[in-house]
Parts: C-alpha cells; structure tokens; sequence
C-alpha cells in the first residue's frame, strides 16, 4: 500500500515537472518590443493664450506585444493665476512608434507609424480643463514583427486632459493586433528543460514497466 502511494506521489511530482518545463519554455517564445516614440505639440497653430500642454515621449520601452502598449503621455502645466487660461483650436500634435529590437533582433526596414490629432477646449488656472485630444485615424497602421502582419490598434478616439491640479499626466496606450504566425523560428529549449522533460517520460515509463512486472508476478 505504501509502495502504490509513493508511485502516485512519484507521479504528481514528475507531471508537475513536465508542465513547468514546457510552461518555461512557452513564456520564452513571447514576443517582446523594444521601441520608443517621439513627438510634439504645435504651441501657435490654434492656440490663444500660452502653451502649457506637452508630449512625453518613451525611450527605449520594453514590452510584450500581448500586453498594452504605453505610447507616451499629455502632460498639463499650471498656467500662471487662477483666472489666465489658453484656448486651443484644432491645434495639431504627433507621435511617432519607433521600434528598434523585437526578441532581442534588430529590426530592419521598419516603416515608422505615425500617429496624429487635434487639440480643442479651454485651460483656466490649474484646476480647471475641459481640453480633448481627438486622434485622428491611422492611414496605414500595418507592420511586420516575427514574421506576421502586425496592426496598432486599441487607440482612443478622444481622451479629455488631466488638469495640473490632478497631477496633469494623461497617458496614451494601444495594443498591437497580430494576424498570421508571430515568430515563426519557435525557440529552442535549453538542455536543461530539455533533460527535464525526459527525465519526467522516463520516470512514468519505469512506473508502468515495474507496476507491470509485478502484476504478472502476483497472477
């Protein structure tokens, strides 16, 4: 009894094994981007008053494309006295994704995607900003990564600004959409995992030939 309960132990730990092998070797086949973006705020088409809204950009990002897609930030400074404000009219703003690497390769002849709106609305102060950034639709917003066609996607359509007095940070994310078969050259596993994974066969091979063995032995 104790001997069958110690092959079922034997057994748990060696499937566990087995899962967390070929887990590991799943979550290095992700693909991961390396980008950054750059971009800017026209401060005099449109604008009445001065300028107090920003882009920050992202330097050297490394992210994976299941996941969101930070693409940089509007960033609202105070405007001096409570009572001065600045107006924006269809005042133009543009980003541009650069990426640079995707799993650790360098990607060549990539095709920046460049993406582009409109601010309109009022600043008052610090705590007060009824200011939206429509985004314009992308004209060509397809690439390649690992193989497969890549698209942006998940962009807002419109995003009303944080005012300074909430920090004045109001972030932009997308997502990438893939269609096809992303990295196509699948990693291959280290030794180790590779060991790993035999090692688990092996041991519910030896359990079916003993337990076998002595079944034939009691007949």
């Amino acid at each position: 009894m104790q001997m069958t309960q110690g092959w079922k132990r034997l057994r748990s730990v060696a499937i566990a094994l087995g899962l967390v092998a070929w887990a590991n070797v799943s979550a290095k086949g992700d693909g991961i981007l390396t980008y950054s973006t750059s971009g800017f705020i026209s401060g005099t088409s449109g604008v009445t008053g001065t300028n107090a809204i920003t882009y920050e950009s992202i330097t050297n990002a490394s992210v994976d494309t299941t996941s969101n897609l930070p693409l940089g930030a509007f960033q609202v400074a105070k405007l001096t006295g409570d009572s001065t404000s600045t107006t924006y009219n269809n005042t133009p703003f543009s980003f541009t994704v650069l990426p640079s690497e995707y799993n650790g390769e360098p990607l060549k002849d990539f095709t920046p995607l460049t993406v582009t709106g409109v601010l309109n609305g009022t600043l008052t102060g610090d705590s007060k900003s009824n200011v939206i950034a429509t985004i314009n639709p992308i004209p060509s917003d397809t690439f390649q990564l690992g193989g497969a066609t890549s698209t942006l996607a998940g962009l807002p359509n419109q995003l009303l600004l944080v005012p300074a007095s909430a920090g004045g940070t109001t972030t932009l994310e997308g997502a990438i959409a893939t269609v096809g078969i992303v990295n196509p050259q699948a990693p291959v596993p280290e030794p180790s995992t590779v060991a790993l994974f035999l090692s688990t066969i092996g041991g519910l091979a030896l359990r079916r030939f003993v337990l076998s063995r002595r079944q034939r032995a009691t007949a």
